[in-house]
């Protein structure tokens, strides 16, 4: 079937169904006009919206209406109702309220559901170096070491956790995502650490899903992305879910909570640790969960001062306990906003 024959197939299905509509027939469901745009172009979609517009106007102004199932009154019995009482074209008609409204989003601290375990994931490792600091130090061997001390501090807080990889292994992105889903775990955290030009830049950056906002956030994006185990057939479903992400209020709650607390924790050790900010990139790894997901640039291996700081252990456990009071911030908002009491976060 041609472009032109398939479109008017669309418009004259549009068109019975909000007709059914008017009449008071249950209408088949249209598909999304947002799809449509994208797969038929603007013309056919405007045209779609027009039509449904016609239906609702006419719903709204009182010719018909979808719950009573009875048809729009005919013109010359409304003029001759008018006659007789002359009072009732004066009197305000009372409003009509659609059977259609639009859902509102859902609070999710209103389930006050309560996170129980933390799925940890140290970036790359295996065949996945990450980048490499002059010295040789390579981003795989920090993140895993960063992220089972969190791990120890996190199991000491009474939290169950699960760690995407506990050697130096090799885990796509996808196998990444689908431990965390079958572990059941409640919130998401991906360590990294950065590579940034020029060297002398240094800073922390926490992500979460969404598209990218600087060219820049996607070069990193596309580094990060490499070894993801999805091919180009798997574009749709990256695609929706990145754009149609439930978790997005609280994957931004968490990030920002892990921001503060990386910047607040290493300036004390690193006064010249820049605020990269929160940001929201494609990161492939974060597309799959189905909990709140982040992920954390915890520092800059290209910087030679933050490489040197990489390379002994203080570092690396200030890191790990600036990431546990993030996810212990996360918690305490979580609780108050839950309408419980608030401990220790514990």
């Amino acid at each position: 079937m041609n472009n032109s024959r398939l479109k008017a197939r669309l418009l004259r299905e549009a068109v019975e169904e909000n007709l059914a509509t008017m009449n008071g027939s249950l209408p088949k469901p249209l598909r999304p006009a947002r799809r449509m745009s994208a797969l038929w172009g603007p013309q056919l979609a405007a045209a779609l919206v027009f039509v449904a517009s016609v239906g609702a106007v006419r719903m709204a102004s009182g010719t018909g209406s979808p719950a009573s199932g009875t048809p729009a009154a005919a013109p010359a019995a409304t003029a001759s109702a008018t006659a007789q009482n002359p009072a009732a074209a004066q009197a305000p008609r009372a409003p009509v309220v659609s059977s259609y409204a639009r859902p509102h989003p859902v609070n999710v601290a209103a389930l006050a559901l309560p996170v129980r375990r933390v799925v940890i994931d140290a970036g790359h490792g295996g065949s996945s170096h990450g980048t490499a600091a002059k010295s040789g130090l390579l981003e795989k061997e920090v993140t895993l070491d960063i992220a089972d001390r969190l791990r120890v501090r996190l199991a000491g807080a009474g939290l169950s956790v699960l760690m995407t990889r506990a050697g130096d292994d090799t885990i796509s992105l996808q196998q990444r995502s689908d431990i965390a889903n079958e572990g059941h775990g409640d919130i998401f955290v991906s360590i990294h650490v950065n590579s940034l030009t020029p060297k002398s830049s240094r800073g922390i950056e926490t992500y979460y899903l969404g598209a990218s906002e600087h060219p820049g956030t996607d070069a990193i994006a596309a580094e990060e992305n490499r070894d993801s185990g999805y091919s180009l057939a798997d574009l749709r479903t990256l695609l929706d879910g990145i754009y149609l992400d439930a978790r997005k209020g609280e994957s931004k709650r968490l990030a920002e909570t892990v921001q503060h607390a990386l910047l607040q924790k290493l300036r004390r050790v690193n006064g010249a640790v820049e605020n990269r900010g929160v940001k929201t990139a494609p990161f492939v790894v974060l597309v799959g969960t189905r909990m709140p997901a982040i992920l954390a640039e915890v520092s800059c291996l290209s910087n030679e001062d933050e490489a040197a700081l990489l390379h002994g252990s203080e570092y690396r456990q200030s890191i790990a306990e600036a990431l546990f009071e993030g996810i212990q911030g996360y918690l305490r908002e979580s609780t108050r906003d839950g309408g419980k009491e608030t401990g220790n976060g514990s």
